[in-house]
């Protein structure tokens, strides 16, 4: 039952990208597990392929040499499922009458309903895929037949999970900034919802049948003639593996499933805590993701993340504990209330003892003041440890099927997880790391809970006359938990400023010494387009006014109406001066203004368009840098994302005859910054430069 996310692209996509061309063998390697119904569950094999077509997306591999690959691995995956199947089916025809037998009406049925098609819809079902293709055998599908849709299934999966994630590499980064800042976080968090509970409803129905499928291939393998040659030849080996899958004894299946979880979740945060300690992607995007996530605070969403974060604090994990202690007690589950106990108390030891280990610093933008190191998260561990062991606890007491409770456990993880990244109390990384420390502590009290029931006897029931008062007790901490949620308010942070200026008298040195980038970047660390246009003015006003009186408008910030106003704008070729720019990053910082200028053609999918940072730089008569990246969108690919004119130094050659014949500019001079080079925009065009940054001087 764990419910920490198990994986994400930001651990899987820089393994992948570190590995170069082994990355083809790789993802389809995860691809053939996926389509193995017995690995599905373990491996995220769809994450992965969606992994290589980001990898594509950043021209790192071929697409058409990716899609072989994972067309052949879910091929392979599948006809491994399929013999699994065939020959499970063979031992059960030994022993029982298979057309009396529900697990294969059940498989029968799907396939007379859908035939071949539910091969090729499960393949987009992640681990199912492979139960799909196992009940093809089990349903006694003709074998040509199976191969034909085995084929037609891996073919269209091959082809479309690529494109998805070259497209959420690319169209996330393009508009993921148009969005408001309620709408952005809104529309992602019932995205994710939705889907789980959708497949909720679908998984929960076939889990029963696929139980069933697991338990009859288990009986045909014992049963096989060969297996019980190799048993006789290894009496003491196969009675040590029977025992681990034996039901009615906790050291049995009980205790395989949770060390195999317990194991698996302990590999995922070990490889989180190396990505940290390297330094690895997601750790370097951090500070770029806490600074974007600044720039979409909102008075209503920072309160409702507020009441949110006070879920996974101390004072009300404690009151629910106590609570929840306090319930089992009166229903005699001791097993229940130590599992609980111990899970929260082992989780609150290992985070403090990672966070004197680690001592990272909180990052300097948060809501609230904390004085406890960043990583990992303490409220992300807690919701899973706690929360995961006590909706356990609910379903262990008949309360709420195993599906439903793991899924609530997930999403109240994953909001508190989701207002400590908003409030910027902790990076990404931090919130991932916590809820795999949450999540091994979880399984460590459902193991001591298991194994606690099954060795000790259940107690006498409590005294009648302590039954009463001890519910009352119970309510009234709840409702103490509540009264602090509602009231919950910390000492505020006030937000870090710029750093101290620096004077600088060769600002051409600045760029060449590397201590100025040269090129803008996005909120992941890719490469965009080069600075430049530098200008040198007294402050942003004295800028806002130069290119205002050039003919050049500022960008708005997004809104809900400007939203939607700029997709209009866009679908009916219509002119928006105001519109949004998608924000780039220059040393971690998203651009602190944008500017842009219509052309002849009048329509929002032609602009010219120029991004500014405000650094902290300044001249010594006291004119400050404010570096600049300058672009032309000249159409739209696929009448979604803007394409840009390759030729970037004729934007910046453009905005240089805009401010002078404006009158604007007593100096301007080209100065070389990098060697003449190539690269790509955000939507992938590609671009030339010659290396040089205009810089102009103010009057």
């Amino acid at each position: 039952m764990a419910i920490s996310i198990p994986h994400s692209l930001d651990q899987i996509l820089p393994s992948l990208q570190a590995l170069g061309i082994w990355s083809y063998w790789i993802i389809g390697l995860a691809a053939f597990l996926e389509g193995f119904f017995l690995a599905g569950w373990l491996v995220p094999g769809m994450l992965a392929v969606a992994s290589g077509g980001i990898l594509v997306q950043q021209g790192l591999i071929d697409y058409f040499d990716l899609a072989w690959f994972v067309a052949i691995g879910s091929f392979l995956g599948g006809e491994a499922s399929y013999w699994t199947g065939v020959l499970a089916r063979k031992g059960l025809e030994r022993k029982w009458d298979p057309e009396n037998w529900e697990p294969y009406q059940r498989a029968r049925r799907l396939f007379q309903r859908r035939g071949g098609a539910a091969l090729v819809i499960g393949r987009f079902f992640g681990p199912l895929a492979g139960f799909v293709t196992l009940a093809a055998a089990l349903s006694g599908m003709d074998r040509r037949k199976f191969v034909i849709w085995n084929v037609i299934s891996a073919i269209p999966y091959a082809l479309i999970v690529p494109l998805a994630g070259y497209l959420l590499g690319d169209v996330f980064s393009k508009f993921g900034p148009l969005a408001t800042r309620a709408a952005l976080f809104g529309l992602a968090v019932l995205i994710v919802l939705g889907i789980l509970w959708w497949l909720v409803v679908r998984v929960e129905r076939l889990l029963p049948f696929f139980w069933s499928i697991l338990k009859s291939i288990g009986r045909a393998v014992v049963e096989n003639e060969d297996v019980r040659a190799w048993s006789g030849r290894h009496p003491r080996l196969s009675r040590f593996i029977v025992n681990r899958f034996e039901t009615g004894q906790f050291s049995g299946l009980t205790a395989t499933l949770i060390g195999v979880a317990v194991a698996y979740v302990l590999f995922i945060w070990v490889g989180g805590a190396l990505a940290f300690l390297k330094g690895g992607a997601i750790v370097q995007a951090d500070t770029r993701l806490a600074n974007l996530v600044h720039e979409f605070w909102s008075p209503l969403l920072l309160k409702a993340f507020t009441y949110v974060t006070a879920f996974g604090g101390a004072t009300v994990i404690i009151a629910l504990l106590a609570a929840a202690c306090v319930w089992l007690w009166t229903r005699r589950r001791v097993d229940l209330m130590l599992g609980l106990i111990v899970a929260v108390i082992g989780n609150v030891l290992t985070v403090s003892a990672l966070k004197a280990v680690f001592h990272r610093p909180r990052p300097e933008l948060a809501y609230f003041i904390e004085t406890s190191g960043s990583f990992p998260s303490g409220h992300s561990a807690i919701s899973v440890a706690f929360y995961g062991t006590l909706f356990y606890i609910l379903w262990r007491l008949g309360k709420l099927g195993p599906i439903k409770a793991a899924l609530i456990a997930a999403t109240i993880a994953f909001f508190i997880g989701l207002s400590r990244i908003y409030l910027i109390e902790h990076y990404l990384s931090d919130v991932l790391n916590g809820w795999t420390v949450g999540a091994l502590w979880m399984l460590i009290g459902i193991a001591l809970a298991e194994w606690w029931k099954e060795t000790h006897l259940t107690p006498p029931d409590p005294a009648a006359k302590l039954a009463a008062p001890a519910m009352v007790a119970a309510l009234l901490l709840l409702g103490f938990a509540g009264f602090h949620v509602a009231t919950y308010d910390k000492a505020r942070n006030i937000a870090a400023l710029r750093s101290s200026d620096e004077t600088v008298s060769d600002i051409a040195a600045l760029f060449t010494s590397g201590a100025a980038p040269v090129e803008t970047g996005s909120v992941f660390g890719n490469p965009l387009e080069p600075v430049n246009i530098i200008v040198l003015a007294k402050d942003e006003a004295q800028l806002n006014t130069a290119m205002k009186a050039a003919g050049w408008t500022e960008a708005e910030q997004p809104t809900f109406v400007n939203l939607f106003r700029a997709a209009w704008a866009v679908m009916t070729n219509v002119l928006d001066e105001d519109a949004p720019v998608t924000p780039y990053f220059w040393q971690a910082q998203p651009n602190d203004t944008a500017f842009q200028r219509p052309t002849p053609e009048k329509t929002l999918r032609k602009r010219h368009h120029v991004r500014f940072w405000q650094s902290r730089y300044v001249t010594a008569d006291g004119r400050r840098l404010f570096v600049g990246a300058a672009s032309y969108d000249d159409g739209m690919d696929w009448q979604l994302l803007h394409h840009i004119d390759p030729n970037i130094d004729a934007e910046r050659d453009q905005i240089v005859s805009d401010l002078t014949t404006a009158g604007v500019v007593s100096n301007t001079r080209l100065m070389q910054l990098s060697k003449a080079r190539l690269g790509n925009s955000v939507a992938g065009d590609p671009w030339f430069t010659d290396g040089k940054s205009a810089v102009l001087t103010l009057r």
